[in-house]
């Protein structure tokens, strides 16, 4: 019976010191709480100034934003995309995407050349995109403005395409469910854009 007693004595013992020293480490954990024996091991914590601003480069193949932007508002002169073209510059170089691909695609889907889209009129929508809040028979995605429409644009891309290495119309068609028609007509365009005429 002894045997028994101390048995479940050093059972209870066992089982608070463990809770406790798990209880330990749950407190610390969670109040990001260290113990450094040795001093030499102690990380240093990174000062404000150890973190300089990075400048994000601007250009795109020796061209500033303002020059695409005006190129490409040249090309869209007459059309309701005519003063969007900085904007898409800008948005397109600080995602790294090529600013001639989005103002083609943009062009291709809206087709403002010619006569914008329905899509494009009613839902401030670039590019056909799909989505909440629905517009237009609520398939499509309402946009509050053109430039929120080319920034998702530019978002989509930069991450569905730029990610994978399909930089070009001839490498994005299938993935968007088009045919080479659209990729030779993007691709068109981009080169028209190029001129800013």
């Amino acid at each position: 019976m002894r045997k028994w007693f101390i048995f479940i004595v050093l059972l209870a013992f066992n089982f608070l010191l463990m809770y406790g020293i798990n209880s330990a480490n749950v407190l610390m954990f969670n109040n990001d709480f260290m113990i450094y024996l040795n001093k030499e091991n102690k990380p240093e914590v990174p000062k404000e100034d150890d973190n300089p601003i990075v400048e994000i480069d601007t250009d795109f193949n020796g061209e500033s934003i303002e020059e695409i932007g005006k190129k490409i508002d040249n090309y869209c002169e007459k059309t309701p995309l005519e003063g969007h073209g900085e904007h898409i510059a800008r948005a397109s170089i600080m995602k790294g995407v090529n600013p001639y691909l989005i103002g083609a695609i943009i062009l291709e889907s809206s087709k403002c050349k010619t006569d914008c889209s329905v899509i494009f009129k009613e839902c401030n929508n670039v590019s056909g995109i799909k989505g909440s809040p629905g517009c237009f028979g609520g398939a499509y995605k309402y946009y509050s403005s053109i430039d929120d429409s080319i920034n998702e644009i530019v978002s989509n891309i930069s991450k569905d395409f730029y990610t994978k290495e399909a930089q070009t119309p001839y490498k994005m068609y299938k993935e968007l469910g088009m045919n080479s028609s659209w990729a030779f007509k993007v691709n068109n365009y981009m080169e028209k854009l190029k001129r800013g005429k």
